[in-house]
């Protein structure tokens, strides 16, 4: 177990491996699965926000297989082969049941998980789900370019992304070919999410989803635009609120981490 600004980071056993959970605060259990980049360094940035926001929150953020210093599950082939991954999670990281704040890929897999098992969580904080499609305004494919251009489709200021994408010269030679072969197994495990298309059939279960729904989206998202709001709006059962963040891509919580906090909060209080 290690602690790095106030973040635990602890390796939870997960089929034969381990999972990477990062955790701050106390209070109430919040969960949070990220987008495409993981939990790079400290964590997302959201977390120690979001812990500290209202009366306080307990944050548990897992990395998904293949995320982070999370093991590789050969055996995820499928959609439905990461929506009971990442029901397992829940269940071993503490989650089943609470509120989850989930984010790009994170939040498609919230709501394919929320409609199977409607007593997943109690409600979601949604930040520019994938998994709904609208052919006159296509997702962008995020691993069709380059590195670079991936990384402006992610966040409005690329330098925020600064843990997952730059390499620090300051690290020695094994730490930075580690760091290299992660970001490979994160973009490797997202891609087998999203390649060629984001889209699996979720709309015909998204109206299973019985549990709260906030979303999320950053005003210059260009992977995934502002408009699919109304796509999710028209088609789950409880959406209670709806927020752009003016000055954020598509990770918003990377761009705008307490504003996205704050919109938790307010959600989930």
């Amino acid at each position: 177990m290690m602690t790095s600004a106030s973040v635990t980071v602890r390796n939870v056993a997960f089929r034969g491996g381990t999972i990477e959970v990062h955790e701050v605060g106390a209070g109430p259990t919040v969960g949070y699965l990220h987008g495409f980049i993981g939990n790079p360094g400290a964590g997302s940035p959201v977390l120690a926000p979001l812990a500290g926001a209202g009366d306080g929150h307990r944050v548990i953020a897992p990395s998904l297989p293949g995320f982070d210093r999370s093991s590789l599950c050969e055996d995820l082939r499928s959609m439905f082969d990461w929506v009971v991954a990442v029901s397992e999670i829940i269940d071993v990281c503490g989650l089943a049941g609470a509120p989850m704040v989930a984010s790009s890929i994170g939040a498609m897999l919230a709501l394919e998980v929320a409609a199977v098992r409607p007593e997943a969580f109690s409600h979601l904080v949604l930040i520019a789900p994938l998994g709904l499609w609208d052919s006159d305004v296509p997702v962008a494919d995020p691993f069709g370019t380059t590195l670079s251009s991936q990384r402006a489709l992610l966040t409005n200021d690329p330098a925020v992304t600064a843990p997952f994408f730059d390499d620090d010269p300051a690290m020695a030679g094994d730490m930075l070919i580690e760091h290299g072969v992660t970001r490979y197994t994160a973009r490797t495990a997202s891609a087998s999410l999203v390649w060629p298309l984001p889209e699996f059939g979720l709309s015909t279960r998204i109206h299973r989803v019985r549990c709260p729904v906030t979303l999320v989206w950053g005003a210059v998202d260009k992977l995934n635009p502002p408009s699919y709001i109304a796509c999710y709006a028209d088609v789950l059962a409880d959406v209670r609120a709806t927020h752009v963040i003016d000055g954020a891509g598509h990770l918003a919580e990377w761009d705008a981490p307490a504003e996205v906090a704050a919109i938790a909060t307010v959600a989930l209080d």
